[in-house]
């Protein structure tokens, strides 16, 4: 990559590792239906504005039925889902469980457009795995149901956005990332609305909750989507993708420093097995072989 696309990508990686920082201080007190819809909406309007002011379009025309299939499925739903997880697990463990992008991207890249899984992939599957058994395993107490099932939800959420990946690698490679970072979050704040609570006592939030709505909007959404969409243009998906292994480190930092999480031996294995692994997955670690299977 050149000098700039690894500053967007660091500089992604900080905003949606921010991400699990907003979601954990504000859902537990303004629910996951709520905080998503904000997310969205915002992050929706003001890329449509920013799309307006640069003369550009969204080509709704032409692409919303990609959108509103990435809005529903690749945006809305695994938004839901980690910020519903992030209710009972810490913002440390979301946001490594959300590393596992990559494995599930580069299988559902090896179904559906055939890109074949070599060895290193396959050893990197088996690495994401480990490490995913080390995070959920070594933890300084059991884990109980509630927590297993939150986890769940988190790599739920992982293995979303790994199909959302090839979707839109698939069917939005000519549409431009402004407009399809717009009509994607439009989109997933239409599917939401329908659940989006409209009779509880918005008064009773904490003004806490609300910036934190508006950093995970703004900061998380609106300029990560950006830079995100623009490192797709620019360098690919799969290099766009090795986002995800930093997003773990700020996600950490963010969560040690301003919640106050424990740095677990337990936490600190899983996350470093989880990215060997996801550096196998993209190709940042090669094997001599080079067979597929």
């Amino acid at each position: 990559m050149r000098t700039p696309d690894l500053a967007r990508l660091v500089a992604l990686a900080a905003m949606w590792g921010a991400s699990f920082l907003f979601l954990r201080y504000a859902v537990p007190v303004m629910g996951a239906t709520l905080l998503v819809e904000l997310r969205v909406a915002i992050a929706g309007l003001a890329l449509l504005a920013l799309v307006f002011a640069s003369g550009g379009s969204v080509s709704w025309r032409r692409h919303w039925r990609a959108y509103l299939f990435m809005g529903a499925v690749g945006t809305a739903a695994p938004f839901m889902l980690i910020a519903q997880a992030l209710t009972v697990i810490d913002a440390s463990t979301g946001a490594i469980l959300n590393a596992l992008c990559p494995l599930f991207a580069s299988i559902f890249a090896a179904v559906w457009i055939r890109d074949p899984l070599t060895p290193a992939k396959t050893v990197g599957i088996a690495l994401c795995l480990a490490g995913t058994a080390v995070l959920v395993g070594w933890t300084p107490a059991p884990l109980g149901a509630r927590e297993l099932f939150a986890c769940a939800l988190s790599i739920a959420g992982a293995a979303l956005y790994g199909y959302a990946i090839v979707f839109a690698k698939v069917h939005l490679r000519d549409a431009s990332p402004q407009g399809t970072a717009a009509g994607t979050l439009l989109m997933a704040a239409a599917a939401m609305l329908p659940f989006t609570p409209v009779t509880r006592d918005f008064a009773a939030i904490p003004a806490g909750a609300w910036w934190a709505a508006i950093g995970l909007a703004l900061v998380s959404t609106t300029f990560a989507f950006i830079l995100y969409y623009r490192l797709i243009a620019d360098v690919g998906p799969v290099k766009a993708i090795t986002v995800t292994l930093l997003v773990p480190v700020f996600g950490m930092f963010w969560g040690v420093a301003l919640l106050g999480e424990p740095l677990t031996a337990g936490r600190l294995a899983g996350c470093a097995i989880i990215l060997a692994g996801c550096s196998l997955i993209l190709g940042l670690v090669r094997f001599p072989v080079r067979a597929s299977v």
